[in-house]
This record gives C-alpha cells, structure tokens and sequence, in this order.
C-alpha cells in the first residue's frame, strides 16, 4: 500500500472525484481514525473477483443440495436481475 492509495474517510466525503482518480490502476485505502476500514476497487475488477467460476461436475459430485440450489436459480425471473 503506498500513500497516494491512501484516503481517509473525511477525504472520501468531501473530495470524491478526486480520491477516485486512478482508482482503475490501483484500489483505494479507506482509512477511519488512521485505521485502515476499507478498500475501493473499479468495478471490473470487482466484478471479475467475484463472478462465478464455471466448473464441470462428474455426476457423483452432484448433492441433493446442489440440485436444490440449482432449482431454486432457475425460478428467478429475469426481471428480478440488475442489467448494467
């Protein structure tokens, strides 16, 4: 963490567009009280840490629970899903 990546909360309200410059090149530290609390990133690597990872199962890995879970996704409808 170096100290351009650094910002604390006070900053973060009132200076906000500058604080969140260059945040696609390197995440935020958002500090509260000189303790760092918590961190900023860009929105695609945000969303590429936290997509689904696509995996292939052999059928004996399959659980009633799985297939529970699976049941269950196939009810949302696709209103119900945020498109950006």
């Amino acid at each position: 963490m170096i100290k351009d990546q650094c910002i604390s909360v006070t900053d973060l309200r009132t200076k906000t567009k500058e604080c969140l410059a260059g945040i696609d090149k390197a995440p935020k530290y958002i500090f509260i009280n000189n303790k760092p609390t918590a961190v900023l990133l860009d929105i695609d690597t945000y969303e590429e840490m936290t997509r689904p990872q696509l995996i292939e199962l052999n059928k004996d890995q399959v659980t009633q629970e799985l297939i529970k879970e699976a049941q269950k996704a196939k009810k949302i409808s696709k209103s119900d899903l945020l498109d950006i």
